[in-house]
């Protein structure tokens, strides 16, 4: 083997053992790491083992402690659970008597909502201007009205009224949910017909100061109000918005208030004719809404009602066809700006013999919310008296509603009413109206 060869074969053996050790020291010390890691956690463990040996000896200790006093703390509670049965057994007794004999107690079971409304309304007319004999200044009501649930599965809402130093029942309700089927309402008691848009109303809550020509002639100063019974409901329509009906039956005795017979001038017993129902009275009214846009808002409606002056076969039967109409718009940026118009007609059908009086009324009035308290608006009324078709008249109204609060506002109207059988005249109203409670109801 020549020299270089042998150099060669030296220098590789060389490399390979630097290299073998270097791998030998490596594991090693690796090794030794482990090692030491293990005893360490070895350690820890016999530290957690002599923690939980003391815990589990102060433990065996409580429970020693706890199994000499339990007699003693056993029978002392239940000697107090046993005063306290006796203190609530006693409780409920004085709480039973209570509640049988305690008018808050049972008032506050109903928990109803009560809301009490004020309604005064000044005549500034000259004497010559003046339409009726009322007083100038009048406390035209006073309704105090209690509402509620009643077990999850109806409402209940009593009004007691005040009108001309008269305090009555004007309305007592109960409302029972989904009684009959396709969920069906029923409503019984004494209350406001639903008929138009405006009956259900009361005085304190129109758009305006007094109800329309056509409603003063045809349902009174107060609008009709009687007792009987109806049913109320949906069914679906072809665009999505539901129709809701009403079906009611009326005894047919108006509701009236001793000072509310004050006619208008110029005008017999026979204007008050179609007020004066004495036989069972039916009404429907069929309501819908549509809405063609998030700022505009349309709702219609229909009505019919049909009755006799008197329980026989002689007394003729009127009829009282309805359209009403609702659309309210706000292409504002401002949200509280609304521009409302209503309108409404009636028509009338009475039997005479062979003959029949047909009449109509309508009214129109258009308003606008121009700030968050102020709206302002204009209502025009046609009416053709009842019984008296040759004689009509119109009226012209403005009117500026100021808004202190929403239970506190303050209304002026100016009206002109032309007549076609009786003097021309303008009056000036003034109205106050306040609520107080918590009801908000709008029944």
């Amino acid at each position: 083997m020549s020299q270089k060869k042998l150099l060669f074969l030296i220098i590789l053996i060389f490399f390979f053992r630097t290299n073998a050790s270097a791998a030998d020291y490596a594991s090693k010390a690796e090794l030794e790491k482990m090692k030491k890691e293990v005893a360490e956690l070895k350690a820890l463990v016999g530290e957690l083992k002599n923690v939980i040996t003391s815990q589990n000896e102060a433990l065996k200790e409580l429970k020693e402690h706890e199994d000499e006093d339990e007699p003693v703390a056993e029978t002392a509670g239940r000697d107090h659970d046993e005063d306290e049965h006796v203190a609530e057994t006693a409780g409920k007794d004085h709480d039973k008597d209570e509640d049988d004999h305690g008018l808050e107690s049972l008032i506050s079971k109903i928990k109803p909502q009560i809301e009490i409304a004020g309604d005064f309304v000044a005549n500034l007319s000259d004497d010559d201007d003046l339409s009726t004999e009322e007083d100038r200044f009048s406390l035209r009501s006073v309704d105090i009205a209690f509402s509620g649930e009643i077990d999850g599965v109806g409402h209940g809402y009593i009004d007691l009224a005040y009108h001309d130093d008269d305090v009555t029942i004007e309305e007592a309700t109960l409302d029972l949910y989904d009684l009959l089927p396709f969920g069906t309402d029923v409503r019984l008691g004494k209350f406001r017909v639903s008929y138009g848009l405006l009956n259900t109303v009361h005085p304190h809550a129109l758009p305006q100061v007094d109800y329309p020509a056509i409603y003063r002639a045809y349902f009174g100063d107060e609008g009709y109000i009687d007792e009987g019974v109806g049913i109320a409901g949906s069914f679906p329509s072809l665009w999505g918005a539901d129709f809701d009906y009403t079906l009611q039956v009326l005894n047919g005795n108006r509701h009236e208030h001793d000072g509310e017979e004050h006619e208008e001038e110029g005008l017999d017993e026979e204007y008050g004719g179609l007020k004066e129902y004495d036989d069972l009275v039916y009404a429907a009214k069929l309501n819908n809404t549509i809405i063609p846009s998030e700022n505009m808002n349309i709702r219609w409606g229909l009505s019919a009602l049909t009755g006799k002056f008197e329980n026989d076969s002689d007394s003729p039967r009127f009829y009282y066809q309805g359209a009403d109409l609702t659309f309210k718009y706000s292409p504002f940026e401002e949200k509280y700006k609304v521009i409302r118009w209503q309108t409404e007609i009636i028509t009338s059908q009475i039997e005479e013999g062979s003959s029949w009086e047909r009449t109509y009324g309508l009214y129109s009035f258009i308003d606008y919310k121009f700030a968050p308290k102020w709206l302002v608006g204009g209502r025009y009324d046609y009416l053709e008296l009842p019984m008296r078709s040759s004689d009509h008249q119109t009226e012209l109204s403005a009117y500026l509603t100021h808004e202190y609060t929403k239970n506190n506002q303050i209304r002026l109207q100016f009206k002109n009413t032309d007549r076609n059988y009786d003097k021309e005249t303008n009056e000036i109203f003034l109205q106050w109206i306040f609520l107080l409670g918590n009801g908000g109801h709008d029944h």
